[in-house]
């Protein structure tokens, strides 16, 4: 884990993050208490309600579609920035805005690299059974999550948490480690560069919450914490209909029925399911 931070901002003073979810809205508060001069650049795109209202009232905000729009590019140009932070932005980053700043861009991509490159690496380090999580920040280039590495750090996979959990504890140890990103850069230490890898995880989509029963009681379980809120949830179909699991506990209990069966245990109330070894017991 890191240690104390040092604030070093001789050559970094006015900062923009991009971002549309709390990893950035956390980190644009704790750079403002440190005295950084930040501007928040916001895409509507999946914008959570929440983020707007408390939006509402600062003025160094500009909400986007996306970063096509000519007018943008020309205002991201006129700001003269000294660093661009892209913190969850959903758009990717054309090769003209390199330049726009003076140091670049650099990204906070929630998993350990070049393992985890791609879409959704929290959710997959959680499905994969990663004993622990990982989190990067690295300099955008021309690749996706290819760049670069300035820092990273870990924390622990505590099999009791779900996935709102371990957005938190990301967000906040996104925290330490983009100040440490910031003194890097600023003291002109060299970047960490990737393993080759064709390594890449996908976006999750609804179609892929879908819950596999021919896979054991621990996968199924990890499953099931991996999408729980604030994401949709897990899912099954019986009778054609969609039945969302929000939560759920991994038992050894292993009937010889078909995976995906519904059985009650004789002297007991709760709802279980048979998995290919073990079953999990309903909660929600």
């Amino acid at each position: 884990m890191l240690g104390k931070i040092k604030n070093n901002r001789d050559k970094i003073k006015k900062i923009i993050i991009f971002y549309n979810n709390y990893r950035g809205l956390v980190l644009k508060d704790w750079l403002k208490k440190r005295k950084y001069n930040v501007f928040s650049v916001i895409t509507t795109k999946f914008l959570n309600r929440e983020i707007i209202k408390k939006c509402n009232n600062d003025r160094n905000i500009l909400l986007i579609n996306s970063l096509k729009n000519k007018k943008i590019y020309n205002f991201l140009e006129s700001f003269n920035a000294d660093i661009f932070i892209s913190a969850g932005f959903p758009h990717i980053f054309g090769k003209k805005f390199f330049k726009l700043s003076k140091y670049g861009i650099i990204n906070l991509h929630a998993g350990k690299l070049p393992k985890y490159r791609g879409g959704s690496p929290l959710n997959w380090q959680i499905i994969n059974n990663e004993k622990e999580i990982g989190i990067s920040v690295v300099k955008v280039d021309e690749g996706i999550d290819t760049g670069n590495i300035i820092c990273s750090d870990t924390f622990k996979n505590i099999k009791s948490d779900t996935i709102k959990n371990v957005h938190l504890k990301a967000n906040n140890a996104f925290k330490k480690l983009t100040i440490k990103a910031l003194s890097i850069i600023n003291t002109n230490k060299k970047f960490k560069k990737q393993k080759l890898s064709n390594s890449y995880f996908f976006q999750r989509r609804e179609k892929d919450s879908k819950i596999d029963w021919n896979k054991d009681a621990q996968a199924t379980y990890n499953f099931v914490r991996a999408l729980s809120s604030p994401y949709k949830g897990a899912f099954t179909l019986i009778d054609n209909k969609k039945y969302r699991i929000h939560k759920c506990e991994e038992v050894k209990i292993n009937p010889k029925i078909k995976p995906g069966s519904l059985f009650i245990k004789k002297g007991m109330k709760e709802i279980f399911i048979k998995c290919k070894k073990n079953s999990i017991k309903l909660i929600n």
